[in-house]
């Protein structure tokens, strides 16, 4: 998922997310940046040019370009 801002409330160890822009509460600043709970914190990567990564409510194949995600290309 790629359109939330705020973390969930009861995450599964695994869920991925890229950050909505204007995040809050623990992705407070973490804007574009991937996260993953590990089962007991939120774990951040700042992307890189070239980083892909597939939006699964989108079914969509999106890549890390300068100036941020693509759109995406549905699969």
């Amino acid at each position: 998922d790629r359109d939330l801002a705020t973390p969930p409330g009861s995450p599964t160890a695994g869920d991925t997310y890229i950050i909505a822009a204007s995040p809050t509460g623990a992705w407070s600043g973490k804007a574009a940046q991937v996260t993953i709970w590990d089962g007991a914190a939120w774990v951040f990567g700042v992307p890189r040019i070239g980083w892909q990564a597939f939006v699964e409510d989108e079914d969509k194949l999106t890549v890390y370009k300068s100036g941020g995600w693509s759109a995406g290309v549905a699969i």
